[in-house]
């Protein structure tokens, strides 16, 4: 089978035309996971040093990519939908990103064009053509970025930064995680009352100086660019997780963040710092 797939990888490179692939960096401390839009048939890499791993009896959308350090190699994958990807892989100390959602527009073919290339009218290789010059970070593209590594780290984040509880209602800080030029802040609300919370908001703020000298004392919002199953009512003894998508930011010696959640037509408002 690996001697297939390596001639499939073969194929297809010989096919792309030289076409600069994507390189994805990986190590032997972190894993890196690739979420494709299908779930994965069958994968290889054309090297020892790094493994890829996914589940064979079920399939499922993502796969774990690791590497040891040594020479540069490639990865193939082929999805359900028999949709063909190949990437580059390298060695890289220190990662920057350790999560890939693939989109469609990275395939290089069919894995059944290998064998049956089928020729395709003018305006068929037009639309290709106008697909595959659309940049990857447009923002449709994002969105379903933001929603997939929403969904994803909501599964498998247990992490708990700081918590703030009151009149029965805690706002829980679980995780900050950066990602590119995003930081995405996992929040948990639980009500604990027997009175239904209805939210009016919850903003982000990053705050400079002492809250007790206001003269010396900002708020400067970080207004999220994507939502993700923020809730409108937490009703008496639920729970509800979500995330905030914001724009990176960092902290100087004097700033802390703040979450501030209000009720609608209500007294209830919580403030949680964390610094």
């Amino acid at each position: 089978m690996k001697e297939i797939l390596f001639l499939f990888s073969t194929l297809i490179l010989n096919q792309t035309n030289a076409q600069k692939l994507r390189t994805i960096p990986t190590n032997e401390r972190e894993v890196v996971a690739l979420f494709f839009p299908d779930e994965i048939r069958q994968a290889i890499v054309g090297s020892p040093e790094f493994t890829f791993s996914y589940n064979k009896e079920h399939p499922q959308h993502v796969g774990l990519l690791q590497g040891v350090k040594g020479s540069e190699s490639n990865l193939l994958v082929i999805t359900a939908t028999d949709e063909v990807y190949s990437y580059k892989l390298k060695f890289l100390n220190n990662l920057d990103t350790l999560n890939y959602f693939i989109f469609r527009n990275e395939r290089i073919g069919f894995e059944s064009s290998l064998f049956t290339p089928t020729i395709k009218s003018p305006v068929s290789v037009l639309k290709d053509s106008v697909k595959m010059k659309t940049p990857r970070n447009d923002f449709p593209n994002r969105l379903e970025y933001f929603k997939k590594f929403s969904e994803f780290h909501l599964k498998h984040n247990r992490n708990s930064l700081k918590r703030k509880v009151k009149k029965g209602v805690v706002l829980h800080l679980r995780d900050l995680i950066y990602d590119r030029t995003e930081v995405y802040v996992f929040i948990e609300i639980k009500n604990r009352s027997g009175i239904d919370f209805e939210m009016d908001y919850l903003k982000v703020f990053k705050v400079n100086g002492n809250k007790r000298k206001k003269s010396s004392y900002q708020k400067i919002e970080i207004g999220p660019i994507y939502e993700h199953n923020l809730p409108k009512l937490i009703k008496g003894g639920e729970r509800q997780s979500f995330v905030l998508t914001v724009p990176k930011f960092t902290f100087g010696d004097q700033e802390k963040l703040l979450l501030e959640l209000k009720e609608h037509r209500g007294n209830r408002i919580l403030q949680l710092f964390y610094y």
